[in-house]
């Protein structure tokens, strides 16, 4: 099954070479397949699907007859069965199969018509070796992929996060792709604020306006038309505000990491909390630790 699936999603240098996608059995197993499977066979990627339960024929038996359901029907991938912790099992995947990727979807909250990110996402955006793809909305009839938002830094950590948004907008045929770098300034921090209108202001703009382009010029763009737009930080809520407003469908963004960076200005405290209000499925980028 193994060449079996390398075969089906092999194409010329894919950015994602292999994906493990959790599989649980919830009422949105099916949309979370489907909308895995649309992304992966758009990048080439193999994926391993794992569902964590007892290791019983019975689980793996049921795991392959809702895979038959699935788009996967007809691109078998690799299939797991595995006891543990939902997290710890899918960081073990990725280690064993040096995947670039984790997915997950959303999770039905007890009680309540409302889905949401909890512990499990907390814990794969926070140790997960590789990039980690969020699904807060997934669809049985997955929709195309129309508007991607990336945050970008000026630094290493930006490169996965520029090629997976570039990667994924030209292979999904995604007409709006942002990218977007919000900065800070110690001196516009008073009560009333910026005055726009300046020439200092205005400086500083075309300045980061600039590093932006050059940071973005230095990529394959492989004709891909995109935006740019640099963000004053007044709050930690520009970036995602920014997402919103252009209704963005997918938002990526470089993952946690030992220095402060963007996604710690994002998500300062309760990160599980964050998770559930997010406006589009989330992509947090890594370089995988192999």
């Amino acid at each position: 099954m193994k060449e079996q699936a390398l075969s089906n999603f092999e194409v010329d240098q894919p950015v994602i070479k292999r994906a493990v996608v959790a599989a649980a059995f919830s009422p949105r197993l099916h949309a979370v397949l489907n909308e895995s499977h649309r992304i992966l066979k758009l990048l080439g990627t193999v994926p391993v699907i794992v569902n964590v339960s007892e290791e019983v024929p019975s689980q793996r038996s049921r795991l392959e007859e809702e895979i038959d359901r699935s788009h996967f029907k007809h691109h078998p991938p690799i299939c797991l069965v595995r006891a543990g912790s939902p997290a710890d099992v899918l960081i073990e995947a990725a280690e064993e199969f040096k995947a670039d990727l984790i997915v997950a979807g959303a999770l039905k909250k007890e009680g309540l018509f409302k889905y949401y990110l909890g512990s499990v996402a907390r814990k794969l955006a926070r140790s997960a070796p590789c990039s980690v793809l969020l699904f807060t909305d997934p669809q049985v009839k997955p929709q195309q992929i129309k508007t991607i938002h990336c945050a970008t830094e000026y630094d290493d950590d930006a490169q996965p996060a520029v090629e997976f948004a570039m990667s994924i907008a030209y292979q999904a045929g995604s007409p709006e792709l942002y990218f977007t770098h919000s900065f800070r300034m110690n001196d516009w921090n008073d009560k009333k604020g910026p005055v726009l209108e300046t020439d200092q202001v205005k400086k500083v703009y075309q300045q980061e306006d600039q590093r932006l382009k050059e940071l973005l010029a230095g990529y394959r763009s492989q004709g891909l038309s995109y935006h740019t737009r640099c963000l004053y930080e007044r709050s930690r809520a520009v970036t995602l505000n920014f997402t919103r407003e252009i209704g963005a469908d997918l938002f990526i963004v470089p993952g946690p990491r030992n220095r402060l960076g963007l996604w710690d200005r994002l998500f300062p405290h309760d990160l599980e909390l964050a998770l559930q209000d997010l406006p589009c499925s989330l992509l947090l980028t890594r370089s995988p630790r192999f």
